[in-house]
């Protein structure tokens, strides 16, 4: 299916020629800011039709670039083409939306108050001469939506929205302004598994409808599941562009860190033989009968497809998920979860996925964040708060942890994600945490940021901690956790350890693949 009407798609007929020119063409792109060379020598193309990845650790110029291209930002020198000509003087996001560029933000860029049909115009409207026709918006709206796959009603407020449906809402306010060219900044970050499935599915709709999208994502895997090339920059400059086709996920690691998927991961240590988690025979509505165990000082890594209740398995030993049977029990102790306040009580710490929105509070600012769970442990005589001891704790633990940041008084909100997971690793830490139940740890971090929490793992079992640690990720089970559990439909399928334990194997398990 075309969004295009046929009078736009007769606007834009052009001879085979011109379709074969990029869309957009960046030659020698340097951006300089004051004691900082954002982008050094910058080349970049997109052609019409496919989707082309734009990846780097974080401060590797990825947004920089794509401000660029979209009139956000000013280059230094270099220059710019759309459609094959020279960029106008003074150009802006003004000036690029009426080249065709449109940007889809990670940030909502939504007026919550306004209503769907009022945000997808937001700036521009259909006209009939030259009155506004409100008629032929709300047709093109629904068509737009509709063609998203998404059922949203145009008199919402955006407020009322879901995650997802509000970036689908900022992605045909793009399609609405005829954009040819859509930059996706971070679009899947918060968003679940079956929503990023959709936008898939939107992205190779778009690639059929002739339109370029340039894919700025840390997800090495959605790289290889829907683009078409790739280029890497690292500390501002371009280190290489190719087909997505002939690379391995080794080599894009190796191109983003510069250095090789091995040396991301720290060496392993073996754990004691002591067990400090077991849970035998454990039945919710999302899984059934499930045994593990977690020895001192150990990665237990659990392995399973969407569906097979991992984030709920870790839920309900954290006491925040029913139990219908089956024990917990903590240093050899049986113990009833029922709440995460019996949990926390019991040693046990956990690192949710979406750290935004369950992990950190965002109203409260670094110090705060790190001493939630453990405010009783800085009151005197059970009333007063203890402020140099709860400061005191906050920057030793932060300091331990490498945290860069301006200030413990600074809100969360401004950290990238490896330094926000920090401060959520920092709050159990000092919460006396024995047991950390990490459920995608490193979900939206980039290379560079995740070797890090990879060395505060393997340093917390160093210190006799445990961690329980789900991941979608098998070449990350593989890296950090001495045993693999499967899970399969709620069910756990397999253990891996020693020679056992590898790709291929767990690849089978995971998928229910006869063995």
């Amino acid at each position: 299916m075309s969004i295009a009407t046929p009078a736009r798609e007769e606007e834009r007929s052009m001879d085979d020629e011109t379709a074969d020119a990029p869309l957009v063409e960046v030659r020698g792109a340097v951006m300089e800011f004051p004691g900082v060379v954002a982008l050094n020598d910058v080349a970049f193309d997109l052609r019409p039709g496919e989707c082309h990845a734009l990846v780097g650790e974080n401060g590797a110029g990825k947004s920089t670039l794509a401000k660029a291209i979209a009139g956000e930002n000013t280059l230094t020198r270099g220059e710019i083409l759309v459609n094959g000509e020279p960029i106008p003087r003074g150009y802006d996001s003004r000036a690029s939306q009426h080249l065709g560029i449109a940007v889809v933000h990670q940030e909502f860029q939504l007026m919550d108050e306004l209503t769907a049909l009022e945000n997808i115009y937001m700036g521009h409207h259909e006209k009939r001469g030259p009155f506004i026709d409100r008629r032929a918006q709300r047709v093109r709206a629904r068509e737009l939506l509709d063609y998203l796959g998404v059922d949203i009603h145009l008199d919402v407020p955006v407020k009322y929205l879901r995650t997802a449906e509000k970036q689908l809402v900022q992605l045909a306010r793009a399609l609405s302004q005829d954009a040819r060219t859509i930059i996706l900044d971070e679009l899947t970050a918060v968003l679940p598994e079956n929503d990023v499935e959709n936008i898939f599915r939107i992205v190779n709709l778009l690639r059929a409808d002739g339109k370029g999208i340039i894919y700025v994502s840390h997800r090495l895997d959605e790289i290889f599941e829907v683009c078409d090339r790739y280029t890497v920059l690292r500390d501002g400059r371009h280190v290489k562009t190719g087909d997505v086709a002939t690379l391995t996920k080794p080599e894009l690691v190796e191109y983003i860190a510069g250095r090789q998927l091995s040396q991301v991961f720290p060496e392993i240590s073996e754990p004691q033989d002591e067990v400090v988690l077991q849970v035998e025979g454990l039945t919710s509505d999302a899984f059934t009968d499930v045994d593990l165990t977690v020895r001192r000082g150990e990665v237990v890594g659990i392995a399973g497809l969407v569906g097979a209740g991992k984030t709920e398995l870790l839920r309900a030993i954290f006491g925040d998920y029913k139990i219908k049977s089956g024990t917990i029990s903590v240093n050899g102790r049986r113990v009833s979860m029922t709440s995460p306040r019996k949990a926390i009580a019991n040693g046990l710490g956990f690192i949710p996925d979406e750290r935004k929105r369950l992990g950190l509070n965002n109203a409260l600012d670094v110090r705060k964040n790190t001493t939630l769970p453990s405010m009783r442990k800085f009151r005197k005589w059970g009333v007063f708060m203890d402020d140099r001891a709860e400061l005191k704790q906050s920057y030793e633990t932060l300091d331990t942890l490498q945290l860069r940041y301006s200030s413990l008084w600074q809100t969360t909100t401004k950290l990238s994600g490896g330094n926000q997971q920090k401060i959520v690793i920092a709050k159990w830490l000092i919460a006396d945490t024995e047991i950390f139940l990490m459920d995608e740890p490193t979900r939206g971090i980039d290379v560079g940021a995740k070797s890090e929490i990879y060395k505060l793992i393997t340093a917390l079992t160093a210190r006799g901690k445990s961690v329980l640690l789900v991941s979608p990720e098998i070449e990350e089970l593989l890296g950090l956790a001495n045993r693999i559990y499967v899970l399969y439909e709620g069910r756990i399928r397999d253990e891996f350890a020693g020679e056992r334990k590898n790709q291929s194997e767990i690849m089978t398990s995971l998928l229910g693949a006869e063995k």
